[in-house]
């Protein structure tokens, strides 16, 4: 069983680690239509009540409501239950609790609002489509970006814009249609879903952050429209791609989960009807199971209601389905990355699409699976940072 604990909240300092997770997620909380129920520690439900109804209204999310018991929640109440436990696991349960003052509350959402990545900016796409962004790093320097798996928050990213974003200017940005307007009232248009039209993309967040060229980083799914971006416009002027999701037809096999998912973003595209359908499924309990509880909120966003669910069928369908073959043509220099613990996106995929590019250099990193990817670990950073500046600095000489 999952519950909170909210004997912590109420010290300034746990009570910030409770913003913070509720702007982390606040994503999910928005995009929810109903309101969604978060599990408490028996006995603590009705201090843990008080303290988010007032912290939820100064951070302009959704209200939640508090149960005391997780056993009824579906999965997305009990990702975002373990994602608001997972920093208040140290409460001390007391059952004694002092009032939190409305300075506390004011500062902690402050500090939560103002909290690396900050406030998205909005760039509109050549279609008009308006995209959520983030910029990082001092703009003179060289720019990365960071391009992620379709459909996810950029909560999936920050650990990659922050480690980068000390050396180089890192912008990124969440996928087309996909995330709520900013009063959290309706998902933003779709206009296109063409794998094309995610690629253009890249270069309109470019456009609004007034970035002549940049490398492309691309993760996942985020690989493959890196590479399209690469192969329609020479303001890529380098890539990294990492983990690479392709559809190379015959030339490469696909993994177990890539052909599942595949299936499954088919039938969610249909009509919203078929994305009903499938998402009764996805509220299961049982899919969280093997799920990260530090990301499962991240990885659960596209199947969280049965609209978001059809368009992500449209948009990662897309990506999924779309032959990356022609895009090898990119001339750029590439650094390719895959490892063969990767069991979510098949490394033969990168090993093919690194032997036909003209530029490319692979490396199989010895450990690590496809969600570690994510977790910038120092190794991959000091990959990741060598290949860039080699790109961006070519007359460096290390000493």
């Amino acid at each position: 069983m999952t519950a909170l604990q909210d004997g912590a909240t109420t010290a300034i300092g746990p009570l910030h680690l409770l913003a913070t997770a509720l702007v982390d997620t606040a994503a999910l909380i928005r995009v929810v239509p109903e309101r969604l129920r978060v599990a408490a520690a028996p006995g603590s439900a009705p201090v843990l009540q008080g303290i988010l109804d007032r912290l939820t209204g100064r951070l302009g999310l959704p209200g939640l409501v508090v149960v005391p018991d997780p056993d009824p929640l579906w999965s997305v109440e009990l990702a975002l239950s373990r994602r608001l436990a997972r920093d208040l696991g140290g409460a001390d349960g007391t059952s004694s609790h002092p009032d939190v003052s409305a300075d506390q509350l004011e500062d902690a959402a402050h500090h939560a609002l103002a909290a690396f990545p900050g406030r998205p900016v909005t760039v509109s796409a050549y279609d008009g489509t308006p995209l959520r962004c983030w910029a990082a790093g001092a703009e003179d320097r060289p720019a990365v970006a960071l391009v992620p798996p379709c459909g996810m928050p950029v909560g999936l990213v920050t650990r990659w814009m922050k480690a980068l974003s000390g050396s180089f200017r890192v912008v990124t940005w969440e996928s087309r249609g996909l995330f709520a307007t900013e009063d959290g009232r309706n998902l933003a248009a779709l206009g296109g879903h063409s794998l094309a039209a995610q690629a253009d993309d890249l270069l309109a967040v470019l456009d609004g952050f007034s970035i002549p060229q940049a490398h492309a980083m691309g993760l996942c799914g985020g690989a493959a429209v890196a590479l399209a971006a690469a192969s329609r416009s020479n303001r890529v002027r380098s890539l990294s791609l990492w983990h690479g999701d392709y559809e190379l037809g015959d030339e490469a096999p696909k993994t177990d989960h890539q052909r599942d998912v595949e299936s499954l973003l088919t039938i969610a595209a249909r009509n919203r009807k078929q994305a009903s359908g499938l998402h009764r499924l996805m509220r299961r309990p049982s899919t969280l199971q093997g799920l990260r509880p530090d990301i499962a909120h991240h990885l659960l966003y596209p199947y969280a209601s049965p609209e978001l669910l059809h368009r992500y069928g449209l948009l990662n369908g897309a990506i999924m389905s779309t032959d990356c073959r022609p895009f090898l043509t990119a001339g750029q220099p590439t650094l390719v990355i895959t490892s063969s613990q990767d069991t979510t996106a098949h490394p033969a995929g990168s090993e093919y699409v690194a032997a036909h590019l003209a530029r490319a250099e692979l490396r199989r990193t010895p450990a690590g699976d496809h969600l570690t990817a994510f977790d910038a670990g120092p190794e991959l950073v000091d990959l990741a940072e060598d290949f860039l500046h080699d790109v961006t600095e070519p007359d460096r000489k290390d000493p």
